[in-house]
């Protein structure tokens, strides 16, 4: 009864499909249904040129199943009649010899990981009725070296050619209007690329890891770059994003190693976590206006980049955003501010000028309401920030940083000369006042001279940074500034004009961040204060015991205490050492009389130290000296 039962159902279903019938035909077996034809497999030993046949048994070939080649790594070619109009999911996947595929005008779709696997495939002709190309269609297709879609092509599916290592060049059509998230990525040779106008959306991971990419153009009709779209593209030289797009994804650009310049549309709302991170050949970024979050670690690591400016829309300013910048000297953060979060500019070993907001002419500028740990931790010695005067919210310090009041904007007092890319500053109104921190650049090309005579008889100023383009100070350029108490001359000053210094009757602290100029005028320093003193770095050349006949002395780095515990005892300490030197660890009890308890060996890096006394007082206080 059950076997008459089965019988009864088969017959049923030929009934309903007109007919099944499989049939081997060597080396190729076929599914004939009604009048049409589906290749639904092919012996594994099959070698070398397959055609693939018009008809079977005088019915039409229209179909290549799924799976149908899967394996065949034998296979050296393969003809598709112009009859097939379908290519099934995987149909070739694996054909490890496979070199070349036409694919006939009469095909409309080509399925999912068709040729997925093929190494060795290096040409593939697709025909002018396909319109989507699905996932993974020709991943792994290692040696496929150029690839042109023809117009009828609208999508092309999420790693649809992921691992085309080889892939050097492509031409997309403009009815090309979706590339899914992954379909380029790690096309490790391809070299420029530009994206058609039909397509709106840069999807994530869409280009990631194509780290032999020098170009890219993106046109104005795409809205958003989203996650890891260009992570990883490490030929990548620079980068125009359209006013169109609004959104720049988490790690968009990561490790974009030889990005030098980026250009962002005044439309983006939001840098995303990591955007840039590791972009170490970046050197500066203009931040548009209509930002208003940059994301945590969105610039981390770009150890290029000299300048940043941050617009009055941003609010947030997240967790380690700047993080490593260690070429950053200024930045500019305005009062539209509101939370900087933890780490953002720490380890910008160069940053000094810290400006926060703007204009010392308006009102404002206020301390941020949400601050976090460590925003300045290992910024330059020598680094400042300055508040307009009515601002409140700030101290004495600001995160570890001493706090100057603003009393001059350089771009209202100061004439400028521009020559060519450089820039020169001519002279200075004298009523100018208070600290000046001298710009880096000046309408986005650097201030590299101070000029004759620029601040002569400046008498109200107190201050000076100068900023790290400038390589000249010219002859008086700061004589006769009687109420200037101290300047900071960074180490790309390479000559410093006669009597540039002259008569400054209040200068008693002048520091050089460099090796002494290699051109130095007559009487720079003469009629200084008596006790007037020049601090230069430890290993600093061309300066003697004496300097433009004033005193010099030697900026001693601060030791960095790494960690310590809060037990009683044993007491344990852990700092950052130099090579071949000593430390002594002194205690105390009232932070008076030090003792010595023991001496550690620097190793170039951490040292741990550890006090295995009894404590014998309720209070006990350590530190740590190098012994000179």
């Amino acid at each position: 009864m059950k076997q008459l039962l089965i019988t009864t159902i088969a017959a049923v279903v030929l009934l309903l499909f007109g007919g099944v019938n499989e049939v081997n035909g060597d080396p190729l077996t076929y599914e004939v249904v009604g009048d049409t034809v589906t290749i639904k497999d092919c012996k594994a030993s099959a070698t070398g040129e397959l055609v693939i046949p018009l008809t079977y048994d005088g019915k039409t070939v229209t179909r290549i199943g799924e799976d149908a080649f899967n394996g065949c790594s034998s296979l050296t070619g393969v003809t598709i009649p112009d009859s097939v109009t379908r290519i099934g999911n995987k149909a070739f996947a694996g054909c490890s010899s496979l070199m070349s595929v036409t694919i006939s005008d009469s095909v409309t779709s080509i399925g999912e990981w068709a040729f997925e696997g093929c190494s060795s495939l290096t040409s593939v002709t697709i025909g002018d009725s396909v319109t989507s190309i699905l996932w993974g269609a020709f991943a792994g297709c290692s040696s496929l070296t150029g690839m042109t879609f023809p117009d009828s092509v609208t999508s092309i599916g999420h790693l649809a050619f992921a691992g085309c290592s080889s892939l050097a060049s492509m031409t997309f059509p403009d009815s090309l209007n979706d590339i899914s998230w992954g379909a380029f990525e790690g096309c490790s040779s391809l070299k420029s690329l530009t994206i058609p106008d039909s397509v709106t959306n840069i999807k994530g991971e869409t280009f990631q890891g194509c780290s032999g990419l020098t170009s890219v153009t993106i046109p104005d009709s795409v809205t958003s770059i989203g996650n890891f779209a260009f992570n990883g593209c490490s030929s990548l030289t620079s980068v125009t994003i359209p006013d169109s797009v609004t959104g720049i994804g988490n790690n968009a650009f990561v490790g974009c190693s030889s990005l030098t310049s980026m250009t962002i549309g005044n439309s983006v709302t939001r840098i995303g976590k990591y955007a840039f991170y590791g972009c170490s050949s970046l050197m500066g970024i203009t931040i548009p206006d209509s930002v208003t979050d940059i994301g945590l670690w969105a610039f981390r690591r770009c150890s290029s980049l000299t300048s940043v400016t941050i617009p009055d829309s941003v609010i947030r300013i997240g967790e380690y955003a700047f993080s490593g910048c260690t070429s950053l000297t200024s930045v500019t953060i305005p009062d539209s501010v509101t939370s900087i979060y933890n780490g953002t500019f720490e380890g910008c070993t160069s940053l000094m000028i810290i400006n926060f907001g703007g204009d010392s002419n308006k009102f404002g500028g206020d301390a941020p309401k949400l601050y976090g740990a460590k925003v300045f931790s290992k910024v330059s010695d020598n680094a400042k920030v300055f508040i307009n005067p009515d601002a409140i919210g700030f101290g004495e310090t600001y995160g570890g940083l001493p706090v100057v009041y603003k009393t001059v904007l350089p771009t209202d007092h100061l004439t400028y000369k521009v020559s060519g890319n450089t820039v020169t500053i001519r002279d200075c109104k004298e009523t100018i006042s208070g600290a000046l921190a001298i710009p880096l650049t000046y309408d986005g090309k650097p201030v590299t001279r101070i000029g004759n005579m620029a601040f002569k008889n400046c008498g109200s100023l107190t201050s000076v940074i100068i900023g790290n383009n400038v390589t000249s100070i010219g002859n008086s350029a700061f004589e006769g500034c009687h109420s200037l108490t101290n300047v900071t001359i960074p180490d790309s000053v390479t000559r410093i004009g006669g009597v540039a210094f002259r008569g400054c009757s209040s200068l008693k602290s002048i520091t050089f961040l460099g090796n002494a100029p290699s051109s130095f005028g007559s009487d720079v320093f003469k009629n200084l204060p008596i006790g007037a003193t020049i601090t230069v770095t430890a290993g600093a050349t061309g300066f003697g015991e004496t300097y433009g006949g004033l005193t010099v002395q030697i900026l001693k780095k601060k030791l960095a205490i790494k960690s310590f515990n809060n037990h009683a005892s044993p007491f344990t300490i852990s700092f950052e050492s130099k090579s071949d030197s000593t430390y002594k660890i002194e205690a105390s009890h009232d932070l008076k009389k030090w003792g010595e308890i023991g001496e550690a060996q620097g190793t170039g890096s951490s040292v741990e130290f550890t006090d295995w006394r009894e404590a014998l007082f309720q209070k006990q206080y350590y530190r740590v000296k190098m012994v000179e």
